[in-house]
């Protein structure tokens, strides 16, 4: 493996649906999937034993969620980068992972290059939204502004 190989681990309680992710992410040279888990606890302790560059996480996991496992490995480590990659469309789930320390929120009815271009800003130093979600992130904080503005008259 030369330096330049992202570690990847997936968080998916299918392993059909992780097996699809792991095609996807490593048709692209350079990515490498290095654990794979089904659950928050596996994923805990997965992540402790291979500390992988960037985790793509499912929200919906048997027992805790994605958002409980991101607050918890975010809390063993302060540079975990976590992707949320997710059923759930909705700002609110989004911006609960943001502030549980996810680097990342994209939906799974987006375009797959949304997830490998995700994961690439996110190795960046950068944040990724999938585009559906940015949008309705932006339209609820136009909405919240215009709906203040109603209270002054």
């Amino acid at each position: 493996m030369s330096l330049s190989t992202a570690r990847i681990m997936l968080v998916d309680d299918h392993p059909i649906v992780r097996e699809g992710y792991r095609r996807l992410i490593e048709r692209r040279p350079g990515y490498a999937v290095v654990a794979e888990a089904a659950d928050a606890g596996e994923a805990y302790r997965l992540y402790r034993e291979t500390t992988p560059d960037i985790v793509v996480m499912d929200l919906t996991l048997p027992g805790p969620g994605g958002i409980e496992a991101t607050r918890h490995i975010r809390q063993w480590d302060g540079a975990a980068r976590i992707l949320i990659f997710t059923m759930h469309q909705g700002s609110a789930f989004a911006l609960k992972a943001f502030e549980a320390g996810a680097s990342g929120y994209v939906t799974k009815s987006s375009d797959p290059a949304e997830l490998v271009q995700a994961i690439e800003a996110i190795l960046a130093g950068r944040r990724a939204m999938s585009p559906d979600i940015a949008q309705e992130i932006a339209e609820e904080r136009v909405e919240g502004r215009e709906g203040h503005h109603h209270h002054h008259h």
